[in-house]
């Protein structure tokens, strides 16, 4: 696979991050990467603001670090922590994304790198921890742990009106030790409909009072064997209590699509059906007698 070469600016925003602030759950995860082509263990964490390299691997991939600049830091041990320096690095993930990244150089252990939100915004990547996956900006998914998840996108863009639904292009297919998990936003709510075996049909209704746009890539639920449960709230099974309440309401609060084929049937000008034309009587027209009935047969 031919490499996606990216250096990194300060305030830049990618993927995600173009429609997205970052929200107030810290989260941390450990992924496999490679730095100057050295195999490396990354921390990904969203509640620190600046990355920061091992001095120790730094040196034993080959960094020039620039010592006359400093860096405090909190959240790193019970004191105030200063890296040592600056350098520029080569940052690969997934096999084929490389990043040209400027990162502070301090003392860790643990991990060969914390890459932090100056890092992870720029370059586009978010965590998904409900089903243990990174999402790099092409809406490739990373596992971030061995568990068997499968994640329910979209896959292309929607608009969606006031009271009513869509319909998404993919079919679910599950197997029988398989259960659906939906989650649902402020403004749109998910269903399920029944195709022929076990394969379901996503269904989002617009709850709201204005027009609905979700963009390619949301994750709207997931795929988990029967025994596991998402790690992040808001996710409920189908079937179940809850997603029937959010079923109704999404019932509710969409417009009957049946019902207004029929009314506009009843405002019709026109009759259904034709109708044979006769020509317009110009005399009184004279009953026909029994006779003339009799002939007629």
């Amino acid at each position: 696979m031919e490499s996606d070469l990216r250096d990194l600016k300060r305030g830049e925003s990618r993927g995600y991050w173009k429609r997205h602030s970052p929200g107030k759950w810290f989260r941390q995860a450990k992924i496999s990467g490679r730095i100057n082509q050295e195999r490396a263990t990354l921390l990904l964490d969203t509640g620190a603001e600046v990355s920061i390299l091992d001095t120790a691997f730094a040196r034993k991939v080959g960094c020039n670090f620039d010592t006359s600049q400093k860096q405090e830091c909190v959240g790193i041990g019970d004191n105030v922590y200063t890296t040592e320096g600056r350098t520029k690095i080569k940052i690969t993930l997934a096999g084929y994304l490389v990043y040209f990244f400027d990162i502070w150089v301090g003392d860790l252990s643990g991990q060969n790198a914390i890459l932090g939100m100056d890092f992870m915004v720029p370059a586009g990547i978010r965590m998904g921890l409900a089903d243990g996956s990174m999402r790099l900006p092409d809406d490739l998914m990373v596992r971030l742990y061995g568990e068997k998840v499968r994640s329910v996108i979209l896959e292309r863009s929607l608009r969606i009106p006031v009271g009513h639904a869509e319909e998404t292009d993919v079919r679910i297919k599950l197997s029988a030790t398989e259960t659906l998990w939906v989650t649902r936003g402020e403004r749109w709510i998910p269903t399920v409909t029944e195709g022929p075996g076990r394969t379901r049909y996503r269904v989002i209704s617009n709850i709201g009072d204005r027009i609905l746009r979700l963009y390619h890539g949301l994750d709207v639920g997931m795929i988990l064997v029967q025994a596991k449960g998402p790690r992040s709230p808001g996710f409920v099974s189908v079937g179940s209590r809850r997603y029937r309440e959010r079923q109704n309401l999404a019932l509710e609060s969409t417009v009957d699509t049946r019902s207004d084929s029929s009314e506009s049937m009843e405002g019709l000008a026109e009759p259904a059906v034709p109708r044979p034309s006769y020509p317009t009587p110009r005399s009184i027209l004279r009953r026909p007698g029994s006779d003339e009935i009799d002939r007629d047969r």
